[in-house]
C-alpha cells in the first residue's frame, strides 16, 4: 500500500489542533518541530524584526486517507480566519517502516530521476546519534538531528500497537537513492530500536538536489 507524507507548517501552537484534526481523520499520529517564518523583506530580516514563531506538522498516513486527513487539516489550520494560517504539501513516500514491528509495505523502486532521497527517522530522545551512527556505516556521510515531540495519544496505542513517548528526534539524511534502503534496515536492525514504538522512518524521493557553497 503506497503512502504519503503530509506537512504543514502552521502558527506557533497550532500544531496540536492540526495534529488532532488529523488524528480524528485516521493520521495516527505526528511529529511537531518548531520552526521560525521569514521576515517579509530583506530590511526587517536584516534587523530582525517581523519575524514568526512557526510549528511544522507532519504524518505519514496511507494514500487512501490521504484526502480525507489534507482536508482536516486545512480546515483545522483555517479555523481561526487570517491570511497567515499556514502551507500544506504532500510528498510520495517511496517506504515506510515501523521499528518493533514487522514491515507491511512492499519496497517501491525509486524513479530514475531521482538520484537522492530524503531518509527522515523519527526515534525517542537520545536516539538519533546511534542512528546516524548506523547510516554511517552503509555510507551515509552525515545527518541533521531536529528536537521534536510526538503528537499520538494514549488511545492511539491500540491503533499503533506502540508505546508512545513524546520526546522525539528527527534525523533527517540526505543520501544517493540506491542507498536509502540501506540506512534503513541498518538503523532498523540495531538493537535499541527492537521494541515498539522506539521509531518509525521513511523515504522521500528529492529533485534538484545540490550543495551549498563553493564548487
Amino acid at each position: 500500500m503506497s503512502q504519503r507524507l503530509i506537512a504543514a507548517i502552521v502558527p506557533h501552537g497550532r500544531g496540536e489542533e492540526v495534529s488532532e484534526a488529523a488524528n480524528r481523520a485516521g493520521a495516527g499520529g505526528g511529529t511537531i518541530l518548531s520552526a521560525q517564518g521569514t521576515a517579509p523583506n530583506a530590511v526587517l530580516q536584516l534587523l530582525g524584526l517581523g519575524t514568526t514563531s512557526r510549528e511544522i506538522y507532519f504524518t505519514v498516513v496511507d494514500a487512501t486517507r490521504e484526502a480525507q486527513v489534507e482536508g482536516v487539516v486545512r480546515a483545522a489550520a483555517a479555523a481561526r480566519g487570517g491570511r497567515t494560517a499556514g502551507v500544506i504539501f504532500a510528498a510520495d513516500v517511496a517506504r515506510f517502516v515501523r521499528f518493533g514491528l514487522p514491515e507491511t509495505t512492499a519496497k517501491e523502486q525509486p524513479a530514475m530521476q531521482n538520484a537522492t532521497e530524503l531518509v527522515g527517522i523519527v526515534v525517542n530522545k537520545g536516539y538519533a546519534e546511534d542512528a546516524m551512527a548506523a547510516a554511517r556505516r552503509t555510507g551515509a556521510l552525515g545527518g541533521t538531528i531536529v528536537p521534536a515531540r510526538g503528537t499520538a495519544k494514549p488511545d492511539d496505542e491500540t491503533f499503533f500497537g506502540v508505546t508512545l513517548v513524546p520526546e522525539k528526534e528527527l534525523l533527517l539524511i540526505l543520501a544517493d537513492a540506491a542507498l536509502a534502503d540501506a540506512v534503513l534496515d541498518a538503523v532498523r536492525a540495531l538493537p535499541c530500536f527492537a521494541g515498539k514504538g522506539s521509531g518509525v522512518a521513511f523515504r522521500v524521493p528529492v529533485r534538484d538536489f545540490a550543495p551549498l557553497g563553493a564548487n
